[in-house]
């Protein structure tokens, strides 16, 4: 064998170790994010079960008769506005954690 073809070959087995590799990371990675979603999941099956509850939605009939109409409406605008400054702050929070560098799973790549 040529002193070329054994270099390919090495070369070969070389980058297939490194496929293997990433390969195994990925999937790491992605059974950690599928289990994230699981409980976010999990949550939002929670809160719809509960909040098309038909008591639920009789409660807050009555309870926005109770308030008053101004008032209820008032608050209804200001929980909404909340909500939506909170939302954009965790999209922020995500975003500045997805910019802190990580380090690299394969030893000697750069960062």
């Amino acid at each position: 064998m040529s002193a070329r073809v054994k270099q390919l070959a090495e070369r070969e087995a070389s980058l297939r170790q490194r496929c293997e590799a990433q390969r195994a990371s990925i999937a790491q990675e992605i059974a950690s994010i599928q289990g994230r979603f699981d409980r976010v999941d999990r949550i939002a099956r929670a809160a719809r079960a509960t909040l098309l509850h038909p008591a639920v939605i009789v409660g807050g009939i009555v309870a926005l008769f109770t308030i008053g109409r101004s008032r209820g409406l008032r608050l209804v605008g200001r929980v909404y506005v909340l909500t939506t400054a909170l939302r954009r702050l965790v999209q922020t929070v995500r975003v500045f954690q997805g910019l802190a560098a990580k380090p690299s799973p394969m030893p000697g790549e750069p960062s």
